[in-house]
């Protein structure tokens, strides 16, 4: 008989079934590591940790560790952006060009902030073959963005923008601020909430990171490329491989789009101050009427690289059909693999969930979602 997972950290009383689910996925085998943690009304009530943090099960999971988180990092970097809009750095519906100059050829004078951020540029990633050497190099592959032209009209669809959304935010930063994305997010947002997230995690605290496993990677890896234009520039121009988050190159960079190293403890003190309208332990990040306009429904549609329909705010994923809880005001962002943080704004939560054992997904992942389930049930919402 195999021996039951170690659990750690804590619930409040009456959410003892949200740990039952916790012990339920890492004994059933569908994880390796994991972290779930809600923060309601600025009190954290569930935070959990437990499995072990590599493939080969030699070592448990740590209190500290972190994870890739891949596209929940966005998130992240949606906040940053919206602390700029309301410092009067940047506004949602100015042109980009207004800030970024360079960025107003081949079609694109006329992309404001709002379309950019809401994946309706047209452009997705690179239009011809790209190296995650030349990814990583955050400044330079942004300006190489910036000269290409649309794929389709800008505005008139959504194409998810996988690998690049942080180059966006960072160039337009470093336009008006003058800090890239990774300082300012650790100055304005992760060090004043005290939370354990980082766009671009120093050297000295790259042995805290847990190795990101994904058993299907060398399947995904031989598989045909893509043909379709608008799906290669976001998926294939570098082609994405799991494994690509385990480079020491990738933990530093300081990409925005998915290069985010966390666990969710961390992302749930981000969320759960802007689930309290900006405010967490007497910390202001934001005003309430910065959260409503960064958490704006600025449009909908069914995704050209995704293949779903999706809702999209300024950089934040919408939820529907119960994505994050049962409330559709309710915003975050997903990884790739299963991570994902979100605010319900209506019930004051932060909720996120991150682990190292990746699923082959984009959103949605079941693991997290019975967790996210037995919490409103155990909240009498569900």
């Amino acid at each position: 008989m195999s021996q039951a997972p170690v659990i750690h950290g804590f619930v409040a009383q009456g959410f003892e079934p949200v740990r039952d689910a916790f012990a339920q996925n890492l004994a059933s085998g569908e994880e390796l590591g994991a972290t779930f943690s809600v923060v309601q009304d600025g009190e954290t009530i569930i935070d959990l940790y437990g499995g072990v943090r590599d493939e080969d099960r030699s070592e448990p999971l740590g209190p500290d560790d972190l994870f890739n988180v891949w596209s929940t990092t966005k998130g992240m970097a949606a906040i940053s952006i919206g602390i700029a809009v309301e410092r009067g750095l940047l506004d949602y519906q100015a042109p980009v060009a207004t800030y970024w100059p360079e960025y107003a050829v081949n079609g694109k004078e006329a992309i404001t902030v709002e379309t950019l951020l809401s994946h309706a540029s047209g452009i997705q990633g690179a239009d011809t073959q790209a190296t995650t050497e030349e990814l990583l190099d955050i400044p330079a592959f942004a300006a190489r963005l910036a000269s290409q032209a649309p794929l389709f009209p800008p505005g008139s669809a959504n194409a998810y923008n996988a690998g690049v959304f942080g180059h966006w935010v960072d160039a337009l930063l470093r336009r008006t601020d003058g800090r890239s994305l990774k300082d300012f997010f650790a100055d304005e947002v992760a060090t004043p909430l005290n939370a354990d997230v980082w766009i671009g995690l120093p050297e000295d605290q790259h042995h805290r990171r847990a190795p990101i496993v994904a058993p299907w990677a060398a399947m995904l890896a031989t598989a045909p490329p893509q043909t379709d234009p608008i799906i290669k520039s976001a998926m294939g121009s570098p082609r994405m491989s799991p494994l690509q988050a385990n480079r020491p190159d990738w933990i530093a960079a300081g990409n925005g789009a998915a290069g985010g190293s966390a666990n969710a403890r961390g992302i749930a003190r981000v969320y759960g101050a802007l689930a309290r309208g900006g405010e967490l332990d007497g910390v202001r990040i934001l005003s309430p009427e910065g959260v409503a306009l960064a958490s704006a429904q600025r449009r909908e549609g069914k995704d050209k690289v995704l293949g779903v329909w999706v809702r999209w705010a300024a950089g934040f994923i919408l939820s529907s059909k119960g994505l994050y809880g049962p409330n559709d005001t309710s915003f975050g962002h997903s990884g790739w693999g299963g991570s994902f943080g979100f605010a319900d704004p209506v019930n004051k939560l932060g909720v996120s969930y991150a682990m190292n054992l990746m699923a082959p997904n984009l959103a949605g992942d079941p693991r997290g979602g019975r967790l996210v389930t037995e919490t409103y049930r155990c909240l009498g919402l569900g």
